[in-house]
């Protein structure tokens, strides 16, 4: 009789165990077919990409360094600050035995700074020697109010007009072989400031970039006196398109795509574009801002979904 009884309660156990799994088994199902029929969903926002890349390079002027006729006390018409100003034009005081005015040799910025390189900064050195250069050459403001001796340097005037220019090496890629070739290239010298097209005066091809002269006129704002390097953009263009996260973008049959739902149906539809920041991604071609696209793209398939 405990033989029956026990044989009894080890099939109850039994099917407890099956109906518990076949409950689990229809559950995780109808949950995977809920899923598929009610998948999260993201909407293609239009976006702007910017084809661009930094570099850095030495900067070219034509200067001619001011001294003191005498010996004592050096005071600065403009506070010691870089001007522009008239050649005639009064550019310091010298305050001792005597009172000397010193007077601007030529029409361009006043700069009453020195970075020691003065005299041996020419276009033959830089594109010659580009990367014995050293890595900075910023100059140091001559202060107000100092004692200097007949004939100490107390800064340098840049003439203007002239063209300032710019020697750096770039990257050959396609778009910057494609416009060396015109001899000229687009730059952006900082976030906020329009893209402007410079004229290519000299080019020299190493491998997989170039040596590069450009001019920059007519940009040549008096900042710019203080530092021999410059740091700006490469401007290659922009591209419209749309903005997915990255989760969205998947490979099918070697195929990149997303899924689209359009009138109740989701389809694979191939995209092409870019991986960018932020686990985003730009399309730029297969997507038009406003589309649905389904959210976690390998957790999808094709066919009838449900949005709401």
């Amino acid at each position: 009789m405990k033989e029956n009884k026990g044989f009894a309660q080890i099939i109850y156990a039994i099917w407890c165990v099956v109906l518990v799994s076949l409950a689990v088994f229809f559950f995780l199902a109808w949950q995977n077919h809920h899923r598929f029929k009610h998948p999260n969903v993201v909407v293609a926002k239009p976006a702007l990409h910017v084809d661009e890349f930094p570099v850095e390079g030495w900067l070219l002027w034509q200067e001619e360094v001011v001294s003191s006729p005498v010996k004592g006390v050096l005071k600065f018409v403009n506070g010691g600050k870089v001007a522009r100003v008239a050649k005639g034009e009064a550019i310091a005081v010298i305050e001792g035995a005597e009172r000397k005015v010193i007077w601007a040799p030529k029409a361009g910025y006043f700069v009453p700074a020195l970075d020691g390189e003065e005299g041996n900064w020419n276009f033959a050195r830089v594109w010659l020697d580009y990367d014995n250069l050293p890595k900075a050459v910023k100059a140091r403001t001559v202060p107000q109010g100092v004692n200097v001796q007949k004939g100490t340097l107390i800064g340098k005037v840049i003439p203007l007009p002239q063209a300032l220019r710019c020697v750096f090496y770039v990257y050959l890629t396609p778009k910057v072989k494609e416009n060396l070739q015109k001899n000229f290239l687009w730059i952006r010298l900082d976030e906020m400031d329009v893209p402007f097209r410079v004229e290519v005066l000299a080019k020299e091809i190493l491998g997989l970039k170039a040596r590069v002269n450009i001019a920059l006129t007519p940009y040549f704002p008096a900042h710019l006196t203080i530092d021999r390097k410059l740091n700006f953009m490469i401007y290659e263009g922009r591209r419209h398109g749309v903005l997915l996260p990255e989760e969205s973008v998947i490979f099918k049959k070697g195929k990149q795509g997303v899924y689209v739902v359009s009138k109740g149906l989701a389809t694979f539809k191939e995209i092409k574009g870019i991986p960018m920041e932020g686990n985003m991604y730009f399309v730029e071609e297969g997507l038009l801002p406003g589309e649905i696209v389904i959210l976690n793209g390998d957790k999808a398939r094709e066919g009838r979904v449900f949005l709401w």
